[in-house]
């Protein structure tokens, strides 16, 4: 009896830790196909409103595969409600952030900044994961896209340089040029040089 209790016991623990640590179900393909109708189906002007809707009623472990599935269906079929899609889905679900943008980012990578700010306003505790989840799509615009986010979302500025640390954009979030050093690794002098005015004129013979 002791031996089946145990073997029963470890058997729910095992099904408890499985259910921690994988949250997020991927969706079937008929699940997307039922989604992707839906925002078809949607009219254009209501796209970031249907979106919210389909995210809002699926269940916490389909949550993000949902909020991805719908973002792409709506971006395929208006590249424009990208922003907006991106902010209303997030709202509906704000773990799902990182996810979403890097979604979005892949879709619509002209406007990869505003998207990083619309998922950064709308789940602003995530601001740096979104940052990064961008950067990992769009490596070039890591800095644009930092700078973006920390003047929309200010008190993530210390997170976002955190994570920044070891990019070769060491200085996301500073008002000057990502160039700090000089050819031998020594940091520039923090003031401005002085103008070429600023010298003596060149006496005459």
């Amino acid at each position: 009896m002791k031996n089946n209790y145990k073997m029963v016991l470890a058997a729910l623990l095992g099904a408890l830790t499985c259910s921690a640590i994988s949250p997020v179900q991927a969706l079937s393909e008929k699940e997307t196909a039922v989604i992707t109708k839906s925002i078809k189906d949607a009219p254009a002007a209501e796209l970031a409103v249907k979106a919210a809707e389909i995210v809002t009623k699926a269940t916490k472990k389909e949550k993000q595969a949902t909020a991805i599935a719908v973002v792409r269906a709506a971006i395929a079929k208006n590249p424009a409600s990208a922003v907006s899609v991106v902010s209303s889905v997030v709202k509906a679900a704000p773990a799902t952030a990182p996810a979403v943008a890097a979604a979005a980012g892949r879709l619509a990578p002209d406007q990869i900044e505003a998207i990083a700010v619309a998922a950064a306003l709308a789940s602003p505790e995530l601001a740096d994961k979104v940052v990064t989840a961008l950067a990992d799509v769009d490596p070039k615009a890591h800095e644009r896209i930092a700078k973006a986010v920390i003047l929309a979302v200010p008190q993530a500025q210390a997170s976002i340089r955190q994570r920044a640390n070891g990019h070769s954009e060491a200085n996301i979030g500073e008002g000057y040029s990502s160039a700090s050093t000089d050819i031998n690794g020594n940091a520039f002098p923090a003031t401005t040089p002085a103008s070429a005015s600023a010298y003596a004129a060149p006496r005459g013979p």
